[in-house]
């Protein structure tokens, strides 16, 4: 029997105090390591909140939890980050702290898939495959499974092999099973040496070989329970009747290059690099026609990114290469019905929605949207929420077009944020509330877009968020004022400026951005310039640069410009004076429902002033502007109806009119009420 020495039993508790030392010093740390966890999952850290969720998932350093696990994970996943959308879909997928639930599973593979993380494609494309949450689609899990294997993930290998074995989806091809089986064993996955064991004994006749076939099982069954079995099986059959397995096969038959996948033929990549060197002038003369010949080198031998990038370009032109609007539909159908890109789903939706390059077509458009909406695509996500929002090529829908809007949003999309917003602030699909408007306007002019900052001027312009702030209205619209070609911001700008609301009164200022947005074409602004001239506020007067633009207002509908084109050709002010033209302005914008060009055609059909003197449509002038509420219009009315000129006298319509305009406020027609009055009770018969 042995005993200790007594310096070997010093050593031994010195170890074990040490022991005890280094574990409560660990604990600490990783105590301090989840605190510090929480402190940044709780500042909104994306990466945090996954790492927290995985810890409450496995019970690492923390009590296990699966609820707080779906907490942490979908907090993450609700910011975009893939990370944190995968193990929610799986969350969801096995009901593991939340109720099972395979189309919520299949909404967050997909939103990560998107993204291009392999193993939320292969997920993806699972689902698929067993009809879970989706309908059974092997070619769509095909797609995915494709998708994945680009990024060198062993396990999409092995899902193609699976679906290429059994003729799922695909033509059977065992040899070409076997290749991507044996792509994954060489990247030392488990599974895929198991699966090429396996049809290495059990497959076609040219492919069967025992020797292989006890060498895979034997490599897999190192971390393979089924491959142990497999191998012990295999074992007792051939029992010593087979070579000793080979001890390498790193090159098999026909095995593609490591990390090569079969969705990449070789020369794909060098024609591809080629195309964006003379796409870009990277180190050789800019050449977008050498371009296009190297990329229709690449997307002939099926790269998706080359079919995009061609329909691009022809969409677009560059250099050389003219705009073709049939050429890029051609491409991006390639891309989108052939290869499934979600990219060339999009913009082929958008082709067909606008009728570029192929007739046009809203049932397609709103097909290819949806495909690619489904697929987690943003910009398309928006599109099919504007065609739902508009009723184009389907019934309109505001709920469904909130949906989209914010599917989007939630992704970053600028547009569907501002989309969003309106919605909001109109209660459109969803609840009014301009808390959220603001939220999302916000979120949306962050990231520059012009029209949301546009929509904050306005909404901090007036009392409809419950946040009137004239100042933050100001600093909104120069924002949007100082983007390039935002007219209707210059002009609301420039209008604070005449006004000084939220800034102080200055004149050149408020000129300068008029003439920026009047340049651009806005109406509004060309007829608020054209008033700055004839005053000479802000500029020096100038009455024929205010005709100038006033016209340039009229011809494009301003009623305002209209009416006041109309009195400059009657004054002759800035341009000839001509009655004729004035007729016409004012009919124009009479036709428009101006009560004040109503009134004052009237005037001029009753005394024959550019017009034949015409009572009968002076009083159908005057009628349209009276019903208005213009009180010069039904004051005159009354007039004619009392003094029957042009007209059957009725003293009941003129008092009925004059009635009208002295309550409100015409002092002349309240003279010529209390007239009538007498008139019509001298004319009043008597009681006998």
């Amino acid at each position: 029997m042995f005993r200790f020495s007594v310096i070997t039993h010093r050593r031994l508790i010195f170890v074990l105090v040490l022991l005890v030392v280094f574990w409560s010093a660990a604990s600490s740390c990783r105590a301090a390591g989840l605190t510090s966890l929480k402190t940044r999952a709780e500042a909104g850290e994306a990466r945090a909140q996954t790492a927290l969720g995985r810890a409450y998932e496995s019970g690492r350093g923390v009590k296990k939890d699966l609820a707080l696990a779906v907490k942490w994970y979908t907090m993450a996943a609700r910011q975009g980050y893939a990370r944190g959308q995968r193990p929610l879909g799986v969350m969801y997928e096995l009901g593991l702290g939340v109720k099972k639930d395979f189309k919520k599973a299949v909404f967050w593979y997909r939103k990560a898939a998107v993204q291009n993380l392999p193993r939320a494609q292969v997920n993806l494309g699972l689902m698929y495959e067993n009809g879970k949450g989706v309908g059974q689609d092997y070619k769509e899990a095909r797609r995915w499974y494709v998708k994945a294997a680009a990024h060198k993930y062993a396990r999409a290998d092995v899902q193609l092999g699976l679906l290429y074995e059994g003729g799922l989806g695909v033509r059977r091809d065992a040899r070409k099973a076997l290749k991507l089986y044996l792509l994954a064993a060489h990247n030392r996955y488990s599974r895929g040496m198991f699966y090429a064991a396996r049809l290495y004994e059990q497959g076609p006749d040219d492919l069967r070989d025992k020797a292989k076939a006890l060498y895979w099982y034997k490599k897999a069954a190192r971390h393979y329970d089924l491959a142990r079995r497999a191998l012990k099986k295999l074992r007792f059959k051939t029992r010593g009747r087979v070579k000793k397995p080979v001890k390498a096969l790193k090159k098999e038959p026909g095995v593609a290059a490591h990390g090569q996948t079969p969705s990449q033929p070789v020369g794909v990549a060098e024609f591809e690099h080629l195309a964006l060197k003379y796409l870009t002038g990277d180190g050789v003369n800019l050449d977008p026609v050498k371009a296009v010949v190297w990329y229709k080198k690449a997307a002939m031998l099926g790269s998706i990114e080359a079919q995009n990038a061609l329909g691009r370009i022809y969409t677009e032109g560059a250099g050389r290469v003219k705009r073709d609007l049939d050429r890029a539909a051609f491409w991006f159908k390639m891309a989108a019905a052939w290869q499934g890109s979600v990219e060339a789903e999009n913009d082929l939706g958008v082709m067909y929605l606008q009728g570029d390059g192929t007739k046009k077509n809203v049932g397609r458009a709103a097909h290819w949207l949806r495909l690619a909406a489904e697929a987690g695509n943003p910009v398309a996500q928006n599109n099919l929420g504007l065609m739902y929002a508009r009723g184009s090529g389907m019934r309109r829908d505001m709920k469904k077009a909130a949906h989209w809007y914010k599917e989007a949003a939630l992704q970053g999309n600028a547009g569907a944020q501002n989309n969003l917003a309106i919605l909001y602030t109109r209660g459109q699909g969803v609840e009014l509330d301009f808390a959220r408007a603001m939220y999302w306007y916000k979120k949306a002019a962050a990231q520059g877009q012009v029209d949301a900052m546009n929509n904050l001027g306005l909404i901090y312009s007036d009392d409809r968020a419950g946040a009137r702030d004239l100042e933050k209205s100001a600093f909104w619209y120069q924002r949007a004022a100082a983007a390039e070609g935002n007219g209707p911001a210059q002009n609301e700008l420039a209008l604070m400026y005449i006004e000084g609301r939220g800034v102080a009164v200055d004149k050149h200022k408020a000129f300068k951005w008029l003439s920026k947005a009047a340049a651009q074409g806005l109406e509004s602004a060309q007829n608020n310039l054209a008033i700055m001239y004839a005053r000479g506020e802000g500029v020096k007067r100038d009455a024929v640069k205010a005709a100038y633009w006033c016209k340039k207002a009229a011809e494009q509908g301003s009623v305002n410009a209209q009416n006041n084109l109309a009195i400059m050709y009657s004054k002759g002010a800035g341009v000839e004076k001509d009655m004729g033209k004035t007729v016409h302005w004012l009919q124009e914008a009479a036709a428009q429902d101006s009560a004040v060009a109503q009134k004052n055609l009237a005037l001029l059909f009753a005394e024959g002033r550019g017009v034949e003197k015409d009572m009968g449509q002076a009083v159908y002038w005057f009628t349209r502007a009276a019903r208005q509420g213009n009180t010069t219009a039904q004051g005159n009315l009354g007039v004619i109806y009392a003094s029957g000129n042009g007209v059957p006298q009725d003293l009941k319509k003129a008092i009925f009119w004059l009635s009208k305009a002295a309550a409100g406020g015409d002092k002349n027609a309240a003279l010529n009420l209390s007239r009538v009055k007498a008139m019509r009770k001298k004319e009043a018969p008597k009681n006998p």
